[in-house]
């Protein structure tokens, strides 16, 4: 590793050009601090210049670079930038700037003086010229922007082509690219500054502009740190930006990948054209909440990748150096940065359609019911599955229902999931080298070997029981609930319905309302208000009837209490009576509200012989598999897995 100071001049002066990695983010200074602070100290400097006294140079910081070997004997010498990419990309920004004004004024020396600070000559001996004209060549997403900066040649041709736009209703225009706000910032300040040199030294403008570029050439600095084969460069970019706004795993995954493309000279730009520049949107980069802490969205997929590929839970913090530990591991996972991408984008979009809105979605969807009942920590086991255990279609399916039976069944009985990101990676790396028609016996085998209430699949009798008596609308989330009672719904229609689809958006109806008092009768009486909420004040000699207040308020939130309507349905019925509620179920389409045709009663009798026919017909759609004798050395090997 080499330091020296280099001025402006020896930076841009000679044939060469700097290229910003595609690890590296886009251009993001802006005018204050960064654009106001370095002009404020150029015209110090340039005043300081025009009366003749002299300065110390100005230092702006370091700028790290990496040689690269030609790839052929015309390429202009190429040095990977490191670090220093902001600043070194608004001093070229500013010398366009200078150029375009001189310009402007027909100083045609000083142009061509500042032109030579941006552009290589010489294009028609270069390998690419369109690239290696360019004195610095940014990351992927601001080249064009930058390029077509630098060739306008005017602020006329720059504001025509990035003009202020102004959206209907909106006080304030459209924001445009930093790099077109920091050219036009600069074009500005010079002009401006030109006027007022003249107006207090009373020399010729071109005079006092040409001290302006003095000053910018020889009295500002960097200190150029020149990498040396020894030194690993990826660690020297996350220590330089450990202390800044912290890098996310997948900044540092795109260092990784695109560094070790760079020396392994693979076309970087292709692969950001075919593959990563997908990952440089909105989606990808919006930030959702895992487990009480806040990640990126391509971040989770990174880490949902790599779990799936070494089989071992990934810590969220330490995604990369794993990653990086993978990667190098020998035999190399993949033959190629291209291969590697390749793969990393089956995994991407088969995570984006987990991740998904799945508003209308089938409730069969795995993606809703992962969403609905909040277990995105089986995306592990679901991404094996589907692009890792080398199943049919059919095969998928199967495998897939267990996962959710097994999530559904837990789910509806209140079992605790806190070691569910343990548990499905151990399930996933259980599975591998399994063959596609034995992994539905060896999932089922795994997921019935757990115990205790952090694993255990519950059995048929459990869950009839928890449809029973449990209050499951207190205990699962209305989405979860609503699937629930959506696969009841397509269970009753059979297979020769037409639709097998439910309408989406309908909404869980209490057929017992649960403010019942005010027009259910109990043993024989009407029950206040209060007393319904609070049983325990009504008096001594009715403990009989604070019992039954309670029982029937706990039956109120069970599942054979409960319905779908749409939104139009629902508010009519509301708390009305059971002969009212069974007026607007006859509107209904729907096979679940047919069990209340020709009831004249509603009790939590009623309520309990019909919680045991929905939980008998959960276990019929959400069936626990038992494995047979036949199937023994598959379950052997699933636990030893």
């Amino acid at each position: 590793m080499q330091a020296n100071p280099r001025t402006v001049d020896a930076l841009f002066n000679s044939q060469c050009r700097y290229v910003v990695p595609m690890f590296q983010r886009l251009y993001v200074w802006g005018e204050n601090p960064q654009w106001s602070t370095l002009w404020e100290d150029i015209a110090e400097k340039a005043a300081l210049r025009r009366e003749g006294k002299k300065s110390n140079p100005h230092y702006l910081g370091a700028l790290i670079v990496e040689g690269v070997k030609p790839s052929s004997a015309r390429e202009v010498t190429r040095l990977l930038v490191i670090d220093g990419q902001q600043r070194l990309t608004t001093l070229q920004i500013l010398l366009c700037a200078f150029r375009d004004f001189a310009k402007s004024q027909g100083w045609t020396s000083l142009e061509r003086k500042a032109n030579r600070y941006l552009e290589n000559p010489d294009a028609d001996v270069m390998e690419k010229p369109e690239e290696e004209i360019f004195k610095i060549w940014p990351t992927v997403l601001n080249r064009e922007i930058f390029s077509n900066i630098v060739k306008a040649g005017s602020k006329v041709a720059v504001e025509e082509a990035y003009p202020l736009t102004r959206m209907k209703y909106k006080r304030r225009p459209e924001l445009r690219s930093p790099l077109v706000e920091a050219y036009l910032y600069f074009y500005d300040r010079i002009d401006q500054w030109t006027s007022s040199a003249v107006a207090e030294s009373g020399k010729p403008a071109e005079e006092c502009v040409f001290s302006l570029l003095q000053a910018i050439q020889q009295d500002f600095c960097v200190v150029e740190i020149a990498l040396s084969d020894g030194d690993d460069s990826q660690e020297i970019f996350y220590s330089l930006n450990s202390q800044g706004r912290p890098l996310s795993q997948s900044d540092l995954l795109r260092s990784l990948i695109f560094m070790r493309a760079e020396k392994e000279h693979e076309d970087r730009d292709a692969l950001f054209a075919d593959f990563w520049g997908a990952f440089e949107t909105t989606y990808w980069s919006t930030e959702v909440k895992r487990g009480g802490r806040t990640y990126t969205r391509l971040d989770l997929a990174l880490r949902h990748f790599l779990t799936v590929k070494t089989g071992d839970l990934i810590d969220a913090r330490r995604v990369n150096e794993d990653y990086r530990r993978w990667i190098a591991s020998s035999p190399p996972p993949y033959p190629s940065v291209r291969a590697e991408l390749t793969d990393f984008t089956r995994y991407t979009t088969a995570f984006q359609g987990l991740d998904a809105d799945f508003a209308g979605a089938r409730s069969s969807d795995i993606g809703r019911v992962l969403q609905d009942f909040d277990v995105s920590t089986a995306i592990p086991l679901v991404l094996f599955l589907r692009l890792e255990a080398g199943l049919s279609p059919e095969q998928l399916a199967d495998n897939i229902e267990l996962v959710q039976s097994f999530i559904v069944r837990r789910a509806l009985l209140g079992e605790e999931n806190k070691e569910y990101n343990k548990l499905f990676v151990e399930v996933a790396a259980s599975l591998r080298g399994v063959d596609a028609p034995e992994v539905s016996v060896a999932l089922a085998a795994k997921l019935l070997s757990g115990g205790g209430t952090t694993r255990t699949w519950p059995s048929d009798e459990r869950v009839i029981e928890a449809a029973i008596r449990d209050s499951v609308y207190d205990r699962l989330k209305a989405p979860a609930l609503r699937i629930i009672l959506e696969r009841l719904e397509l269970s009753l229609r059979g297979k020769k319905s037409e639709q097998d689809a439910v309408e989406p958006g309908l909404q869980i109806e209490h057929v017992m309302p649960r403010s019942w008092a005010a027009n259910w009768l109990l043993q024989g009486e009407k029950i206040e208000p209060l007393h319904m909420s609070v049983p325990y004040l009504l008096d001594a000699e009715q403990s009989d009837l604070a019992m039954a207040v309670r029982a029937r308020n706990s039956a109120v939130n069970s599942l054979g209490n409960l319905t779908l309507l749409n939104k139009y349905l629902n508010p009519a019925a509301s708390n009305g009576g059971f002969s009212l509620k069974c007026e607007e179920y006859r509107h209904s389409v729907l096979r679940l509200n047919r069990h209340f045709d020709g009831k004249t009663e509603w009790d939590e009798q009623a309520i309990r012989a019909r919680g045991k026919v929905m939980g008998e017909a959960i276990c019929k759609i959400w069936p626990r598999p038992q494995i047979v004798a036949a199937e023994a050395p598959v379950l052997e090997q699933a636990l030893e897995g």
